[in-house]
C-alpha cells in the first residue's frame, strides 16, 4: 500500500485486530480491503463506515481455497463444483454483484 499511498502515514495493525478496528475506535483514519468486505463492513456499520469510490481496483488479489492433499475424492469433487458453476454463469453473477 506504500507505493500506491506514499504521503499517507501508514499503521500496522498487529494480530488478531484488523483493520477496519482501527478505524472503529478512532486510530486510523482509513483502511483498504476488498470491495466484498467493505459491503459487509458498511451494512454491519452504517453510521461509522463508507466506502470510498475507486475507477478501478488498485491491486487485484485472487482468491484460493486450501485443500488436503490426500483426500482426492474431495479435491475432484470442488474442482468439479467450480467447473460446473463456470459453466453456469455462477462466478459472473458474484463478479457483478461485488463490482470485481
Amino acid at each position: 500500500m506504500k507505493t500506491f499511498f506514499p504521503n499517507a502515514t501508514h499503521v500496522v495493525v498487529e494480530s488478531p485486530a484488523r483493520d477496519w478496528q482501527d478505524v472503529l475506535a478512532g486510530r486510523s483514519d482509513a483502511s483498504i480491503t476488498s470491495n466484498i468486505e467493505a459491503h459487509k463492513l458498511v451494512e454491519k456499520y452504517p453510521d461509522q463506515m463508507m466506502i470510498v469510490p475507486v475507477d478501478k481496483a488498485k491491486a487485484r488479489t485472487p482468491l484460493a481455497v486450501l485443500l488436503p492433499q490426500g483426500d482426492q475424492v474431495w479435491i475432484n469433487y470442488v474442482n468439479h463444483w467450480i467447473s460446473l458453476q463456470q459453466a453456469r454463469g455462477f462466478f459472473d453473477g458474484l463478479k457483478k454483484k461485488w463490482g470485481l
